[in-house]
């Protein structure tokens, strides 16, 4: 029997071969990219999306004012005041809050359905916290564009920064113990694991899925951690570090808090697509 060789492709087949892989490639990335595209558009349209969209740029304007030389301060000044603006922005669609943050909290109303009791007040202290958050920072707000009289503004400013460091201490103090009690399941689920080995299985979803709770709340707790650091830097002088942050330090807690917040956000949107 005679073995013939192979015969190598013709060139232009060869290139007609790449050319098709090519197209297939560019085909399903420009899929993909459509697909994550329609979910920018879904997270733009939603108040929560644009809200830590706005905050994460506002964020990321006031850290270059910061970094930028002393000789560039004119400029810098342009950032602080744009990063302000977008601030602005925010309170004003915050403004229709209250009615929404009310049909929560009567619902939650004390956390019947919590199993643990400190996470349970916690809530419940911290729903009450925000609900007067709100008409707090609406009177300020009315006062900035003397639709009220302005002799408190400064004072206003200074009760809305403290209830919102109480409300970030509220939500670190339940982000430690919701890890408390993660870490127990872990543990128990770790000693299960060991003994029923038949349904193993069962075991290693459940531990995934403590895990993915875990990584949640831990997020939590960075990103509330890195606003308590700014909501103390703006407090009246003589509080811990208030007024002892650099803008850019500050710029930096800000991204933090708000790229966490935006991830957060954005991932919702994905699972529900």
């Amino acid at each position: 029997m005679t073995f013939h060789p192979v015969q190598p492709l013709p060139t232009h087949s060869r290139c007609v071969i790449i050319l098709a892989h090519w197209r297939f490639f560019f085909v399903l990335t420009l899929i993909k990219c459509v697909s994550k595209m329609n979910t920018a558009v879904q997270l733009l349209e939603t108040y929560r999306g644009r809200d830590k969209v706005i905050r994460t740029c506002g964020y990321t304007i006031q850290l270059i004012a910061g970094l930028l030389p002393k000789e560039h301060q004119a400029f810098s000044d342009v950032l602080v005041s744009t990063a302000s603006t977008l601030s602005g922005s925010r309170v004003v669609l915050r403004l229709c809050d209250d009615i929404p943050m009310l049909a929560y909290n009567l619902g939650y109303g004390f956390g019947a359905h919590e199993k643990d009791h400190f996470i349970r007040w916690v809530d419940v202290t911290k729903n009450m916290v925000d609900q007067i958050y709100g008409p707090i920072e609406h009177v300020m707000w009315a006062t900035e564009r003397q639709l009220l009289p302005g002799t408190y503004t400064a004072r206003l400013k200074e009760w809305c920064t403290k209830i919102w460091a109480i409300s970030l201490t509220l939500n670190i103090l339940r982000s430690l113990r919701a890890l408390i009690i993660l870490r127990l399941k872990k543990q128990r689920l770790a000693r299960e694991q060991q003994t029923e080995k038949d349904d193993i299985t069962d075991v290693k979803e459940s531990m995934k899925a403590l895990r993915l709770q875990e990584f949640n709340v831990v997020l939590t707790l960075v990103g509330s951690a890195s606003d308590l650091v700014n909501a103390i830097n703006w407090m009246p002088p003589g509080f811990l570090w208030a007024g002892k942050n650099s803008l850019a330090f500050t710029g930096v807690m800000g991204m933090i808090s708000s790229s966490i917040g935006l991830y957060r956000v954005y991932a919702a949107k994905i699972k529900q697509a």
